[in-house]
């Protein structure tokens, strides 16, 4: 019974680390993406898609911001989707670059009343 139990501690411990293998290797930092609300109303269901991968926000009340961290693998640009509370249709915006590389950036986008995108970045 012992042996049972030790097997099966053993075959925990392997799986474990098997799946958490990516996360002990690769310890680098990220970059994070800011959605900063200038408008008059709160933004809703934002959406930024990079290298691949969709970050999603639910609301960003106004004149708040929203930090959300990510990593990539590739080059890639940004595609920024939102809507815009008590008002229809959904708006987006394409542009910006994030590099692979290693200096790792803060990416911020800033929407206004007229739906228009301010990006910018600083370094980390």
């Amino acid at each position: 019974m012992a042996r049972l139990i030790l097997f099966l501690l053993v075959v925990a411990a392997a799986w474990y680390g098997w799946k958490k293998y990516p996360e002990f290797v690769d310890r680098r930092t990220g970059h994070t993406a800011v959605i900063e609300n200038g408008a008059t109303a709160p933004l809703e269901r934002v959406r930024v898609r990079v290298d691949g991968q969709t970050l999603v926000k639910e609301s960003v009340p106004v004149g708040e911001s929203s930090a959300m961290p990510f990593k990539i693998a590739n080059d890639s640009e940004f595609q920024v989707t939102w809507q815009v509370s008590g008002r229809l249709g959904e708006h987006s915006w394409r542009g910006g670059d994030v590099f692979k590389g290693p200096m790792m950036q803060r990416h911020i986008f800033r929407i206004d009343d007229e739906n228009e995108v301010m990006y910018r970045t600083e370094n980390k």
